[in-house]
């Protein structure tokens, strides 16, 4: 759940909401990881870190105060707010990472779809059921039980069965309403209503037309549509590489340099299995394109999430994959960052 520039405040009693509490009452408090940036290029990152009022295993933040202290922080050291701030669960010790995303020369404004006017919503019921599938996904991420099955193209549990239960669901109402999921990501005015729909799209039967809706979502005005969306389309390309190869990646390398963590974050993800036959092409469009923000994503302390990223620089440098795949979960990635060519 991300820490929107413009609703922290909010996001953050949602993103309470979602967990049902349990980041607020479980019996071990959780605590801060790492905290990791983004998007620093030109400005004085050790001036910044210093500047906050977050340090790593400080106790999780409570509420969304502190968080409007990191936002004034950051203005105070730089002049600019920071873009985005978005708390991630878990490393392996059980700790959540802190992304901030900063307004450096490594942050480009992406190209969005105007925010649609349209009424049609989907039925209450679904509503429903995607928020109580949210809901199991927490608890299962909280718990350390969030394996999945991704082969059919989209996510089924593995070893929890209440979140697999809500996902067969979806996967049932999405089959038989298709072309209405369809029409409400593509023409509701709500965001709400949008981001239910990108997600339902997901567990649709695989089609070009399924995947041309996600592949527009992933640029919608609003941060957790393109979130949803985008996941959906990274759990389609990771079942198929003829799937995969129906999935173009401009949009997904512009993501890269974008001031939202989720962007960078799923978009990647798309792009780990787009770039598995190494074209050169795309590699070199990566390179021209994302370079820094890539480096600077695998250098994150979190190497869950720094993973995908190193992945997709070791691909550039043309690491060997599975001498790769042991560099990519492993160090700070300055190893794959060295390995890569100089001009």
């Amino acid at each position: 759940m991300q820490f929107s520039r413009n609703k922290p405040v909010l996001l953050w009693i949602v993103f309470v909401a979602m967990l049902g509490g349990s980041a607020l009452g479980q019996e071990k408090p959780r605590r801060v990881g790492s905290i990791d940036f983004y998007g620093y290029a030109g400005l004085n990152l050790d001036q910044i870190r210093s500047a906050l009022p977050l340090h790593v295993n400080d106790p999780f933040p409570e509420s969304a105060e502190t968080f409007a202290e990191i936002t004034k922080a950051v203005t105070s050291v730089i002049g600019r707010p920071p873009t985005d701030i978005n708390p991630a669960c878990c490393n392996r010790e059980g700790n959540y990472t802190i992304f901030i995303g900063l307004p450096g020369a490594s942050v480009k404004e992406i190209k969005l779809n105007p925010v649609p006017t349209g009424k049609l919503q989907l039925p209450p019921e679904v509503v429903q059921l995607y928020n109580e599938t949210l809901e199991a996904l927490s608890a299962s991420v909280l718990g350390g039980n969030a394996r999945e099955d991704r082969s059919k193209g989209y996510a089924l549990s593995t070893t929890d069965s209440r979140l697999r239960a809500k996902q067969e669901a979806l996967r049932e109402y999405a089959t038989k309403h298709e072309e209405l999921i369809r029409d409400v990501l593509q023409t509701s005015s709500e965001a709400q209503q949008r981001l239910v729909a990108a997600y339902f799209l997901g567990y649709a039967n695989q089609s070009k037309t399924q995947i041309a809706a996600l592949v527009r979502a992933s640029h919608d005005a609003d941060d957790v549509v393109r979130n949803n969306a985008t996941r959906a389309l990274g759990v389609l390309a990771e079942s198929s590489p003829k799937v995969a190869a129906q999935i173009p990646a401009a949009p997904f390398i512009e993501m890269l340099n974008s001031g939202s963590w989720s962007d960078r974050n799923k978009g990647s993800f798309v792009l780990e299995s787009l770039t598995k036959t190494r074209d050169p092409k795309l590699l070199a469009q990566l390179r021209s394109e994302a370079l820094t923000s890539l480096i600077e994503m695998s250098r994150w302390h979190s190497s869950g999430h720094a993973y995908t990223p190193r992945i997709l620089l070791g691909r550039i440098a043309g690491i060997e994959e599975q001498r790769l795949t042991k560099l990519a979960g492993t160090g700070d990635g300055d190893e794959i960052i060295n390995a890569l060519p100089h001009d």
